[in-house]
């Protein structure tokens, strides 16, 4: 497939960018991937490259006819640039300077990439703070972007006509506190930079129900078509001319006028993506790819049938080239596995309690490695929470590595022995999901049962809670340390809260289509074990 070529580069830009995307990622989202670079005056900019995979790219297939459209359409582009330039002066205005916008600086087409380009502010912030032992816990700052601003500024962007962009804003969408940073060094309240205003998928499924039906399906119904960042042009003009007297209290009427013109060039541009509904997009994503030429865009326009069917076709010889590839792509993944170093590796975990310590460290090293990483903990906090990691001396910590070590083996019988014994028969094929169910929670189970006999014929303390908690499904990984928050006291105590914040905040990361890094879910499960400190700090 070739890639779009550079005619396509928008209206504002006399060439297509010719830059490398910069080393430095600095965020992944549905809608594409941000990297760290510079423009013509060395200042630091945010440089995201559109792009779609994966499941993404399918959702949008589905209901936009065609992938990630501000990848290769530049109207759907400059629509996003329009929309940031436009709201950079308005978010601000209604929060009364609470919030701001990373600001559009410029449109390009990013040639190594075969993919529009969006260049905006480098906000030096920092996401939604997760809980963990050295911070206090009683800010609020989460809770008041969620139930306040965030709110606040959904309901202005309906009012004025912005009708996608409360998808973006959190209106039923719980990944959208990832699209917020807030600067820890301003003083009083922080201010939110709203920093991701384009979305990854169209606006159908909201975290709760009612919304979708009270509020995105409507509104789907009188657009006539699944609501993707669209804006009502007409209801922003009419916004702006209603609150003129107040806006001037804050703008130039050059500014105003500039607003209005911005929003006259959006509707056209919005107008020109649009038209043709999936099925010219579909067209019109491969005519923008080289797969078409005009000609035949205008014919395939007159005989949909006739590009249905040609869609077909492509898709299963498509389909058929991956399962050909797919023994090569195995034995090339087979051929990676670095058996001999496992096996030895597995042989030393099982008799060398002094290496499954080891083992247990450094998976706890590198998650306090990642909450630095992520701007969740200072590099003060982490290196005192490595340092207590080497004071650590409970066993309660090499039991939480056995537990780290026998997941391998367990996805392993699960997703791949028990199902291939149920294709040979010598399994019942309903067995699987009590198999997928239960593998964890009895393995665990009979460790701890061992250590507790151990443990009893010792006279050292019985990991009760360690048995309870390891028959749960998932929770269960975090059996012992919820062990060592009620067992440990100094720097035991300090790590194993860590390691419990983590293991919930990684549940909440798991959770399919609504979870992932900075996510409401992630903060809701990253919370849980705020009880069981309680009471432990309660003894």
């Amino acid at each position: 497939m070739k890639p779009a070529t550079p005619a396509a580069a928008p209206k504002h830009a006399a060439e297509p960018s010719a830059e490398p995307v910069s080393e430095r990622l600095l965020g992944q989202g549905r809608s594409g991937a941000v990297y760290l670079g510079c423009d013509a005056q060395q200042r630091p900019i945010a440089r995201k490259v559109f792009a779609s995979s994966g499941l993404t790219k399918w959702v949008q297939v589905l209901f936009l006819g065609a992938p990630n459209p501000y990848a290769w359409n530049r109207h759907a582009a400059r629509c996003a640039f329009l929309r940031r330039r436009i709201l950079a002066q308005l978010v601000p205005f209604w929060s009364a300077e609470r919030m701001s916008i990373a600001a559009a600086t410029d449109l390009v087409w990013n040639a190594p990439q075969g993919s529009f380009e969006l260049q905006a502010e480098f906000i030096d912030g920092r996401p939604a703070p997760l809980h963990h032992p050295l911070r206090n816990r009683g800010s609020g700052i989460v809770r008041k972007l969620w139930n306040e601003l965030m709110p606040e500024l959904a309901h202005m962007l309906e009012q004025s006509g912005f009708d996608g962009l409360t998808w973006q804003a959190g209106r039923g969408n719980p990944v959208a506190l990832n699209n917020f940073l807030f600067n820890p060094h301003v003083e009083g309240p922080p201010k939110w930079v709203w920093i991701d205003l384009e979305s990854g998928v169209p606006a159908l499924f909201p975290l709760d129900v009612r919304t979708l039906w009270r509020y995105y399906l409507p509104r789907s119904r009188s657009y006539g078509r699944p609501l993707f960042d669209d804006v009502n042009c007409w209801r922003l003009q009419s916004w702006l001319l209603r609150n003129r007297e107040r806006l001037l209290q804050s703008f130039a009427q050059r500014e105003l006028r500039q607003l209005s013109q911005w929003t006259a060039e959006l509707a056209d541009e919005q107008a020109h993506w649009k038209r043709g509904g999936r099925f010219g997009a579909a067209i019109q994503y491969r005519l923008a790819k080289g797969d078409l030429d005009a000609s035949q865009a205008q014919y395939y326009s007159a005989h949909r049938t006739r590009f249905a069917l040609r869609e077909f076709r492509r898709l299963c010889k498509s389909g058929l080239q991956h399962l050909r590839l797919l023994p090569g792509k195995l034995q090339r993944r087979w051929q990676r596995l670095e058996l001999l170093a496992g096996l030895k590796g597995a042989l030393n975990f099982v008799r060398s309690s002094l290496y499954r310590k080891l083992l247990a460290r450094r998976a706890v090293a590198a998650r306090i490695r990642r909450w630095e990483e992520r701007a969740q903990v200072s590099p003060m906090e982490a290196e005192i929470l490595a340092g207590h990691l080497e004071d650590e001396s409970s066993s309660y910590l090499t039991d939480f590595g056995v537990h780290l070590a026998i997941k391998p083996p367990l996805y392993a019988v699960e997703w791949w022995l028990a199902p291939g014994l149920a294709a040979l028969g010598v399994i019942n094929p309903a067995m699987l999901p009590l198999i997928w169910a239960a593998a964890g929670p009895i393995t665990r189970t009979l460790y701890t049962g061992g250590r507790l006999l151990q443990s009893l014929a010792t006279g050292r303390e019985r990991p009760w809670i360690a048995l309870i908690v390891g028959t749960l499904p998932v929770i269960g990984n975090l059996a012992y340390p919820v062990q060592l928050v009620y067992s440990s006291t100094g720097s035991h105590q300090v790590l194993a809260q860590f390691i419990l914040y983590d293991g919930f905040a990684w549940i909440g990361r798991k959770v399919p289509i609504f979870g992932g890094a900075d996510t409401l879910l992630e903060h809701a499960f990253n919370r849980l074990p705020d009880h069981l400190v309680g009471l432990r700090k309660g003894k």
